[in-house]
């Protein structure tokens, strides 16, 4: 089951060797489904996407991303030390809620998923939901931005913008984010020792803008990389920002028909946004319930 919610804006995202077995975000079979209700929010245009509404983000965060092409590392890994804030809720309770929820179901209710996720007191550099490093990668097409930072600020926190423009059939964009700050390419982190244990909280919350084929990978530890990973379809918005909750018991391998269990969940790395077509990304939350990330 998943509920969404709107808003205003856009993102896009790219990361490393996503998706080498070419398959995209539409061929992944039952990979969750989606409510929405309307709330009005500010707007950008970035790349090739138009907006509508009355404001424009600025642009300009610096800090901890990394752009990879290849198997060549970026730099950049920065932060600073932020105070936790404690997640209410815990994790436990509402772990198999939804979880039997065909495909395809939609929830009727409003945006009170919302409501389970209080605001997290930000870390000194700029980040989204505390995730500071975002490495980025395009294949077989272009990547706006085409280096530095994807992340700008916007009210009092920031969010991911990336336009990817592909070229063919097999090209893809990728965002990926480090779930413990500890990239890859960012930081020579090893993905077996950074890897988090979610397998407690029922799902993954994002507020977020789509306006082509995006989804949602789940990278472990044991296999941070190549394209047969656990996936959820992100709905496309347009330019307009929504929430939506994507449950884990949803998601699927491509041509897969059963959810990641607890190995899976135990040892999960990062969580990498993939364009599997033209089309930009806006992210301003990514939220697990009982989980943190720390600061740099």
């Amino acid at each position: 089951m998943i509920r969404v919610g709107w808003r205003c804006a856009f993102v896009t995202c790219a990361w490393l060797t996503a998706c080498t077995d070419g398959s995209r975000a539409g061929s992944a079979g039952a990979m969750g489904s989606a409510s929405m209700t309307g709330t009005a929010g500010s707007t950008a245009a970035t790349g090739s996407a138009a907006m509508t509404g009355s404001t424009a983000a600025t642009a300009g965060a610096s800090g901890s991303v990394a752009t990879t092409m290849g198997a060549s590392g970026g730099s950049g890994a920065s932060g600073g030390a932020g105070a936790v804030a404690a997640e209410s809720g815990g994790s436990a309770g509402a772990a198999g809620a939804s979880a039997g929820a065909p495909a395809g179901a939609a929830d009727a209710g409003g945006d009170d998923a919302a409501a389970d996720y209080p605001p997290l007191a930000p870390c000194t550099a700029p980040s989204v939901s505390r995730l500071e490093v975002w490495e980025m990668q395009v294949v077989g097409g272009t990547q706006v931005p085409a280096t530095g930072s994807p992340l700008r600020s916007v009210g009092n926190g920031y969010e991911l913008v990336v336009t990817w423009t592909l070229a063919g059939v097999g090209g893809y964009g990728t965002a990926n984010a480090p779930l413990n700050n500890m990239g890859q390419y960012t930081s020579g982190a090893n993905p077996a020792q950074n890897a988090v244990d979610l397998s407690s909280a029922p799902g993954v919350f994002l507020e977020y803008a789509a306006t082509g084929d995006t989804y949602m990978q789940i990278r472990t530890g044991t296999v941070p990389h190549g394209g047969d990973h656990f996936r959820a379809t992100l709905p496309v918005t347009g330019t307009e920002v929504k929430t939506i909750t994507l449950n884990f018991a949803d998601f699927r391998r491509p041509g897969g028909t059963t959810p990641p269990g607890p190995d899976i969940l135990k040892d999960v790395f990062s969580f990498t946004f993939v364009g599997g077509g033209t089309t930009t990304l806006t992210l301003r939350q990514v939220r697990v319930r009982g989980f943190v990330p720390p600061c740099n």
